[in-house]
């Protein structure tokens, strides 16, 4: 399994495909059908790309303050470590 480093490296990507997911699945129908692990990693994807754009959008206007960066590193991580974590988890069953 990749190291925490290369989700984080990809963790845009990542919480996108998140997001894809949930909504190709609540559009077609199939929201009951999502486990509540998988809800959770929605969950941090969207606070991460949320903690992201306040940042993105501060560091555009020039107010950018340390906090908003700290929030964006911290969700990023949350996220990338508990996609880490569910991807291992379900590569393992697939496998089985």
């Amino acid at each position: 399994m990749p190291p925490i480093e290369e989700y984080l490296k990809r963790a845009d990507k990542l919480a996108q495909e998140v997001v894809n997911a949930w909504g190709l699945n609540t559009t077609t129908g199939h929201a009951a059908d999502l486990t509540p692990e998988f809800k959770a990693l929605f969950d941090k994807a969207c606070l991460f790309r949320t903690a992201r754009g306040i940042a993105d959008n501060h560091r555009k206007h020039s107010v950018l303050i340390e906090h908003d960066e700290a929030e964006k590193k911290a969700t990023r991580k949350a996220f990338a470590e508990a996609y880490k974590a569910f991807y291992e988890e379900h590569a393992a069953k697939a496998s089985a």
